[in-house]
């Protein structure tokens, strides 16, 4: 909803969260701030706080402040891997500077007593700048034991990768990494992004696991992986991981696709051990934190410096370290991607949050570097068409 005529005001989201089961995984409330200039300003997602979902209705809420260039105010529930989880009667209120009283601000279909409608009300997808529905995930309404009235909305997560049966764990470099096989053959490791895990590639383990042993990791901080809270986060200790897990498994030579921090530990590979690594192909991925568009990284600064101030019984710990390891790391030259020997597909969307010329220097400074630019296409160009883009990944791994 447009809040240009509250800019600077209070606010605060509440909703009545259950789940299923004890064992089902995460779900929460979100709330984020997109201002006037497409930036994002504040953002809560409270799956990455101290949170505690049961089976029983219980009432959660964030607060926050209206960014002074704010533009719209997104609020939503946020569900993560297999299972079932409700929500019902989201309330929003404001409340204007110096003011004592708030503000109910009436939400369409808040209670869900009418039917879900895509794009009426309430939309469904991943990502700010384009709606897009995610696999294994159904979601409607529900008239089994609402909080209140006759229906909840309803979200069901089936069959999704990163939280599946034969998942296990290896402990490497001082951390339980967790890890999922698919397919048979050459082995391939998927290395997914910043903020991500395992399901990241939920779009690519079916075709890519016809032809390859698809190994997918959830990288230290992320999805089900630990990690040393006395260590800092680097792109340097998850290349490590990543060696001490291939060397566990016994593989000698591995092909790498990477997805924006997934690129970038893929091109730290083949530089730190190229007799290890077959072939790469990365998407969306920079060498220097320059390499990404100055008002990402603006609003990245801005953004980690909101959530140093807000940290609370260190419940934004995780995305303070996320945010570190993109702002001040990696710190490649392009002279030093000549020592690149593997063969490598340097990949970015025309709208991504990578400088389309930084992609290019990167894909020219490799001997054997290729590129690809997919056009109407943005950083998550994995999942906003993912059959263009496991075509051409593939077509580069089988040399076509």
């Amino acid at each position: 909803m447009n809040v240009e005529d509250k800019q600077d005001w209070k606010f605060r989201v509440t909703a009545k969260i259950r789940k299923g089961n004890e064992q089902d995984s995460d779900c929460a409330i979100w709330a984020r701030i997109d201002k006037v200039d497409d930036t994002m300003g504040f953002f809560e997602n409270q799956a990455y706080s101290n949170i505690k979902v049961t089976t029983e209705w219980t009432t959660f809420q964030i607060n926050g402040i209206i960014d002074s260039n704010a533009k719209n105010l997104n609020i939503g529930a946020y569900t993560k891997d297999n299972g079932e989880y409700y929500f019902d009667d989201f309330k929003l209120e404001v409340n204007a500077p110096k003011s004592k009283k708030w503000i109910e601000i009436p939400l369409k279909n808040g209670d869900f007593e009418e039917d879900l409608v895509s794009g009426k009300g309430w939309a469904e997808g991943i990502g700010r700048n384009k709606i897009t529905h995610v696999t294994n995930f159904a979601i409607t309404t529900s008239d089994n034991t609402p909080y209140s009235g006759k229906k909840s909305l309803f979200i069901k997560g089936e069959n999704i990768i990163g939280n599946m049966p034969h998942g296990k764990f290896a402990d490497v470099n001082g951390i339980k990494m967790y890890y999922e096989t698919y397919g048979a053959g050459e082995p391939l490791l998927m290395l997914h992004g910043n903020g991500q895990s395992i399901n990241a590639f939920m779009n690519q383990v079916d075709d890519f696991s016809k032809k390859y042993k698809v190994i997918i990791i959830d990288c230290r901080e992320r999805g089900k992986s630990s990690y040393d809270k006395t260590k800092e986060l680097t792109f340097d200790i998850q290349v490590e991981d990543l060696k001490q897990f291939l060397d566990q498994q016994n593989i000698k030579k591995v092909k790498i696709l990477g997805w924006s921090d997934g690129g970038i530990l893929a091109i730290l590979m083949a530089l730190k051990y190229p007799d290890l690594v077959d072939k790469i192909a990365c998407s969306g991925a920079n060498i220097f934190p320059e390499g990404q568009k100055d008002e990402e990284l603006k609003d990245m600064k801005e953004t980690l410096a909101r959530l140093i101030k807000e940290n609370k019984d260190h419940k934004n710990d995780v995305y303070i370290d996320l945010y570190n390891l993109d702002l001040k790391y990696p710190n490649l030259k392009y002279e030093d991607l000549k020592a690149i020997l593997c063969p490598s597909l340097i990949m970015a969307g025309d709208k991504d949050v990578i400088k389309t010329e930084h992609t290019v220097k990167i894909a020219e400074s490799i001997p054997k570097g290729q590129l690809a630019i997919i056009p109407n296409s943005t950083h998550s160009v994995v999942v906003e068409k993912p059959e263009l883009f496991n075509s051409l990944v593939i077509d580069f791994f089988e040399g076509k």
